[in-house]
């Protein structure tokens, strides 16, 4: 494979126009150069459309698609997959800003390696509190053996190149192997989708694939709360999680879903009690 092969960057969005273009330009400032950007649009009911039109005239690199209905998250995610033509795939979100070497770091570790049975991970600097556990342990991401939950320490900078048990939603995929699991499941994950990038990523997991966490790639994550698949209330997000989480350890877990899914509610139920859950 060529060592600057084509990427392609995809980009879901919904009704995030205030913030859309600070990431597009965080991927224009980009020392790697030889991109593509697929925008995929799910309907957005705000003034999105116009900020696609701007800047797919403004750069040829850029191609955008709104959808006439709400397709939800894993499947117009898809859509930009199956037209993208690139070596690699990096999927980012809009409230996403890239550092100007970002993608070249990952591009150049995807490159170290022999095998392209790899995902890189970027180091992800958020404006929300990492998980504890994950803080505790000192890694970027700790999956609990019991519970099958993800605890998630993205800005962590481990200094170099870290293996590390999973990723997390932007990460760095070979594109063919993406297309030859089918991409994102579509219909098992609802509400906020929470857990639709773990289930890709454990099914890549179960076909030998490593991850590798990459602290010089580095991204700001400014969560918003609103737009995208972002949901309002606590007891909403509750339940989806809760639910979406269970799905997640029976569709990847097999028998041992049998004893994960009673230690999962127990202990989600305990921290629901203690009024420390989200």
């Amino acid at each position: 494979m060529s060592k600057s092969p084509l990427v392609s960057i995809i980009l879901p969005t919904y009704n995030r126009a205030a913030i859309l273009g600070v990431c597009i330009e965080s991927v224009l400032n980009q020392s790697y150069t030889n991109w593509e950007l697929l925008i995929s649009d799910d309907c957005s009911t705000d003034n999105t459309v116009e900020v696609i039109k701007h800047y797919v005239s403004r750069d040829i690199r850029i191609t955008g698609v709104t959808h006439e209905q709400n397709l939800g998250l894993p499947r117009n995610r898809n859509t930009a997959l199956s037209a993208a033509k690139g070596k690699l795939v990096f999927f980012i979100e809009d409230d996403l800003v890239l550092h100007k070497d970002c993608l070249e770091k990952l591009v150049s570790t995807y490159n170290s390696f022999d095998t392209h049975n790899i995902v890189i991970v970027p180091r992800l600097i958020e404006n929300t509190e990492p998980d504890q556990e994950a803080v505790r342990r000192n890694v970027p991401f700790y999956v609990n053996r019991l519970t099958g939950e993800i605890f998630n320490n993205y800005g962590q900078d481990s200094g170099s190149v870290l293996e590390v048990d999973i990723g997390h939603a932007c990460c760095l995929y070979p594109r063919d192997k993406l297309q030859a699991i089918g991409g994102y499941e579509e219909e098992a994950y609802k509400g906020t989708y929470c857990r639709e990038e773990s289930d890709l990523n454990m099914r890549l997991i179960n076909r030998g694939f490593k991850f590798y966490f990459q602290p010089a790639a580095v991204a700001d994550h400014n969560r918003v709360g609103t737009g995208g698949c972002r949901l309002s209330g606590r007891l909403r997000q509750t339940y989806y999680y809760a639910r979406n989480h269970i799905i997640f350890l029976l569709r990847n877990f097999g028998i041992k879903s049998t004893y994960m899914i009673p230690c999962f509610l127990i202990v989600l139920s305990r921290r629901i009690l203690i009024n420390n859950f989200f």
